[in-house]
């Protein structure tokens, strides 16, 4: 081969390595570099780690996943990624599975919050791009401090856990009360003595403790008073009462005697921790009145037993085509009514007539049309319970963190100043 052809062919060569170089240098370049900004122990952590751990605090913070002006979260993002590489390490010389058995339990939990389902969460982190792992680790870590704060000080954490749980126990216990209260001028026994009979007869008849009350005020002798309470918990009661009153049950009538007063108190229904009571009913019901004479005209069981399909309304209309009865279609909460009526209408099912009972000379009956359970809204306590456990979680945590920042070599290669 001749010379020249040698050095044609050298040439060509140069040229195809230089533009292969410059194609990779293009690829390498087109993409973001990865580089390590710092080192725990000789762990790195890269600018990828310290970027997404960013997004994830924005993410977390703003609710939005326009990330812009990361760099504002690199300083938090690394001091986090410090600590975790920290805690990591100690917790695996307590158990050199505990990353793997977090990871599960993290998951478990991930997958939990998005319908059990990994495609949905992966979907979730697609939309919202953020790192599978950074997502999961972050739940991760939170499993991992509870377990290192339960080696490290188990004894500080389970008597914080106790104080917490005491502080709760109770904490949402409620009652609903009404009261007549009876003031006299002078102490008289025989008085107090037929108040109090009638207050009985009245009631077991199933009048309400208001229509008592308004019975009893015709006397001018005394002075008559009566409300109800509404729920109220401990904080509404003087030392102590509030505590021997919630241990009497539901329906409950007392008798208080003091100086020349009398009180009465009803216990109407009582939330224990916050748990709606069985009386807390939305009751729609078709009442009944009629008088005695009336009642021959028509068999009113077998009447809703042939009726029984047909919706309230239209019960209600067939009902007042007959003219026998007084009628009213209602929908009111169950504890609006006397003891007496409580417990008939609670005893019935729906689509079945109450027992009658005679009220002010006439008989009255109920037709239950539906129950609805009263929902109560849900207590903050238990998010006010996991805000104070976190709060020491937190507290440890740093305390633990302490102790090994002390004998850690961590090393940032890159201020963080320098990224932005």
């Amino acid at each position: 081969m001749k010379l020249k052809n040698k050095i044609y062919i050298i040439l060509n060569l140069k040229v195809i390595l230089i533009l292969f170089i410059l194609g990779i240098n293009d690829r390498v370049f087109s993409s973001e570099k990865n580089y390590v900004i710092a080192t725990i122990d000789r762990s790195p952590i890269t600018y990828f780690d310290l970027k997404q751990k960013a997004k994830l605090i924005h993410f977390l913070n703003t609710k939005n996943s326009e990330y812009k002006n990361l760099n504002k979260y690199f300083e938090r993002a690394l001091e986090i990624l410090i600590s975790e590489k920290l805690l990591i390490k100690k917790a695996l010389e307590f158990n050199n599975n505990i990353l793997k058995l977090t990871e599960e339990d993290a998951t478990k939990y991930l997958f939990s919050r998005y319908d059990n389902s990994p495609k949905v969460f992966d979907n979730f982190l697609k939309q919202n791009k953020l790192s599978r792992s950074i997502v999961i680790s972050n739940v991760q870590m939170e499993i991992i401090k509870k377990f290192l704060i339960g080696q490290m000080f188990e004894k500080e954490y389970a008597d914080y856990l106790k104080e917490i749980s005491n502080n709760s126990k109770h904490k949402n216990d409620e009652m609903d009360l009404e009261q007549i209260l009876i003031r006299m001028n002078e102490k008289n026994v025989k008085m107090i003595n037929s108040i109090d009979i009638q207050v009985n007869s009245l009631s077991n008849k199933g009048y309400s403790f208001k229509e008592i009350a308004n019975i009893l005020s015709k006397n001018n002798l005394i002075k008559v008073s009566a409300g109800r309470s509404g729920w109220q918990n401990k904080e509404s009661f003087k030392l102590n009462t509030f505590e021997k009153l919630f241990k009497f049950p539901e329906g409950k009538i007392l008798k208080e005697k003091f100086n020349d007063n009398l009180n009465y108190i009803r216990i109407i229904s009582k939330r224990k921790n916050g748990k709606p009571s069985s009386r807390e009913q939305i009751v729609d019901l078709i009442r009944l009145s009629y008088l005695n004479s009336n009642k021959n005209n028509i068999n009113l069981r077998a009447f809703f037993e042939k009726n029984s399909k047909l919706g309230c309304k239209d019960i209600y209309t067939k009902l007042n085509e007959l003219k026998i009865f007084n009628l009213s279609y209602q929908k009111v909460n169950l504890t609006n009514f006397s003891e007496k009526i409580l417990l008939m209408i609670k005893n019935t099912n729906v689509k079945q007539i109450t027992n009658p009972i005679l009220f002010k000379k006439e008989n009255i009956q109920f037709y239950i049309c539906n129950k609805i359970n009263a929902v109560k809204k849900s207590s903050s306590q238990n998010n006010y319970d996991e805000k104070l456990l976190m709060k020491k979680v937190n507290i440890l945590t740093n305390k633990i963190l302490k102790i090994l920042k002390k004998d850690a070599i961590i090393d940032i290669k890159i201020q963080i100043n320098e990224l932005n």
